[in-house]
């Protein structure tokens, strides 16, 4: 029990560290008015936190197998279309984070699963993991709670604009990049050196993605936003 403490722990800190400082400048006090509602983000994040548990079941079965992976990466940007598309975010702004809200709570679960599967797995066998591994895991962990909200602020980008699967596209080639480099660290796993190494690679890309989603995507939606908001006013007035 003290293991899935440390996967919870290791797992939802950075979760909430990552919705607190992406978020913070959309929000009231720094704007104006927030971007997005408080609720409908925590619904969309615990809706992510159930999807999470059932992906990183299908995860911890196929996780061997890079084919099985790669259908693995396409399946998981469906999934956040199939609970986005609705008629309540589809055309408005603030889908967008609500997608983040959704990948951060799938990312959460899935980063629990992984840290606690494995390292249950090695105790099982007899073996405790050290700081070494434990800190490798917690990159990985990591890496998924970023690379699971990337694709959730691409998909929600395209749900705001009426065109989810031109923008799902777009998120299953950079997912399935991520997996491909994901599963060579999990190849690698008897190897401290080039597990490390996969996994710093695991978290440059997922981290590179986030950070171009938020400027290019987040960014630009703020914009238009800020746009009409001004129009309305100037047309008010």
């Amino acid at each position: 029990m003290e293991i899935f403490y440390i996967a919870v722990a290791m797992a939802f800190i950075p979760t909430l560290m990552l919705m607190y400082v992406m978020l913070r400048p959309y929000t009231y006090p720094a704007t104006e008015y927030s971007y997005f509602s408080d609720p409908s983000f925590f619904i969309l994040f615990a809706v992510g936190l159930v999807a999470g548990t059932i992906m990183f079941l299908v995860f911890s079965y196929i996780m061997g197998n890079i084919l099985a992976l790669i259908v693995y990466a396409l399946i998981q940007v469906m999934a956040v279309v199939v609970c986005m598309n609705l008629k309540r975010y589809r055309g408005k702004s603030d889908s967008i984070f609500y997608g983040y809200g959704f990948g951060l709570g799938a990312g959460a679960t899935t980063g629990t699963g992984l840290i606690y599967w494995i390292a249950n797995s090695a105790d099982r066998l007899g073996g405790a993991l050290g700081a070494g591994d434990y800190a490798i895991l917690l990159i990985l962990s990591l890496s998924m709670i970023l690379q699971f909200s990337s694709v959730g602020v691409t998909v929600g980008d395209g749900i705001a604009r009426h065109i989810p699967m031109q923008y799902a596209v777009q998120a299953m080639i950079y997912n399935v990049i991520f997996w491909a480099v994901f599963w060579i660290a999990l190849y690698n796993v008897d190897n401290f050196t080039y597990f490390l190494l996969a996994s710093l690679m695991c978290l440059a890309v997922s981290a590179g993605y986030l950070m171009y989603a938020f400027k290019r995507e987040v960014v630009l939606m703020v914009k238009e936003v800020d746009r009409m908001n001004a129009k309305g006013k100037k047309n008010r007035s």
